[in-house]
């Protein structure tokens, strides 16, 4: 069985020093358990935060890819694969394949010439936001909470030459994030099937990064793909309130980490780390998270269904996912619920293959 998983923020805390090429006891993954789990391929995030935003975002992305093929470097068990050719041979000789997405438009600091550069080292798909809005796209976020902080509501024509620019490059767009507004624009310029790598159903759980019925539908009318995200915070109604309410009984540890580490990006690392093991006493089942795999099963059929777990991107897990060791417990869960071997391959990869296989070509 071929296994994708389309998103992967653990390049975070190998920016700031943290050697994950050996096995770890924080987060959710490193190369080791990567290479030991079921996962044939996991796509490595490349994501700006705090001060770099503003400051550097096109060298900031470059560092944290540079850093990723420093680790392709000491690892003959990884690949950064660069087209479907490389993913089935990595696969067939055991090798773990870790392609690079965008997470955010900040990177290309609103350069087509940027996003070439990008495209050239390898970019596997581009999500045009995070939670902060550009000048030439908005996000969800925004649209949500934020409105007076949009420049320009959906796409303007630069955003346009970014659709187009990834049509014409074999590069994947990716929806998770981005606002209603700046996806139905995507829908119309558009002419290659598209992805939401990371997100959830609305209809299950009215978060702002979930995604509506007719969003739903109109990536299937598109050809292309939802990677189911397991967060609890989006997979289940109730889980924010008791997150916030385990926050305040918890204020104190949580300070002492914030007063312990003068660096952001170090303080929400470490935060994730202490959340990531407190958190489970409260979270959701995993079956929670197949309630939102069959929700768009029986909307719009198997064949556009994918996972993207957002490991090391994410405050806590359902229970009984603890790392990507625990990945093949979704295949379970699927198997439990009386899918075939084929109808959960799909789910778990061959569906990715297709979508990827569609844009290249």
């Amino acid at each position: 069985m071929f296994v994708a998983d389309l998103h992967n923020d653990v390049l975070q805390r190998a920016i700031i020093g943290e050697d994950i090429s050996k096995l770890t006891t924080n987060g959710h993954s490193d190369i080791v358990r990567l290479i030991s789990s079921c996962i044939d391929l996991e796509v490595f995030v490349i994501w700006i935060t705090g001060k770099y935003l503003k400051k550097g975002p096109f060298k900031r992305a470059n560092e944290l890819i540079d850093k990723l093929e420093y680790l392709e470097k000491q690892d003959l068990l990884i690949k950064i694969v660069k087209n479907i050719d490389e993913i089935l041979i990595a696969k067939k000789t055991n090798i773990l394949s870790t392609p690079f997405s965008l997470e955010g438009g900040e990177a290309i600091e609103e350069s087509i010439d940027n996003l070439l550069h990008f495209i050239k080292r390898g970019l596997l798909y581009f999500g045009f936001t995070w939670n902060h809005s550009l000048s030439w796209v908005s996000s969800s976020y925004d649209e949500t909470y934020n409105k007076k902080n949009i420049a320009c509501l959906g796409l303007n024509k630069f955003g346009q030459q970014v659709v187009h620019t990834c049509n014409e490059s074999g590069i994947i767009i990716d929806v998770s994030h981005i606002g209603e507004k700046s996806f139905w624009d995507i829908v119309k310029f558009s002419s290659k099937p598209f992805i939401a790598s990371h997100s959830s159903v609305y209809s299950l759980c009215n978060h702002f990064r979930n995604l509506k019925d007719n969003q739903i539908l109109a990536i299937k009318k598109a050809k292309g793909l939802i990677g189911l995200n397991p967060y609890p915070c989006f997979i289940d109604p109730i889980f924010e309130k008791k997150k916030e309410r385990f926050k305040k009984e918890n204020f104190r540890e949580l300070q002492k980490i914030i007063l312990s580490e003068k660096d952001k990006a170090n303080q929400w690392i470490k935060k994730q780390h202490y959340l990531q093991k407190a958190l489970q006493s409260i979270t959701p089942s995993i079956e929670l998270f197949v309630d939102h795999i069959e929700y768009i099963i029986r909307l719009i059929g198997i064949d556009y269904v994918g996972i993207g777990s957002d490991y090391d991107g994410l405050d806590c897990l359902p229970k009984e996912l603890n790392d990507c060791c625990d990945h093949i417990l979704i295949i379970r869960a699927l198997e439990r619920r009386r899918y075939t071997t084929l109808e959960i391959e799909k789910i778990m990869g061959l569906n990715f293959l297709r979508v990827y296989e569609e844009v290249k070509s």
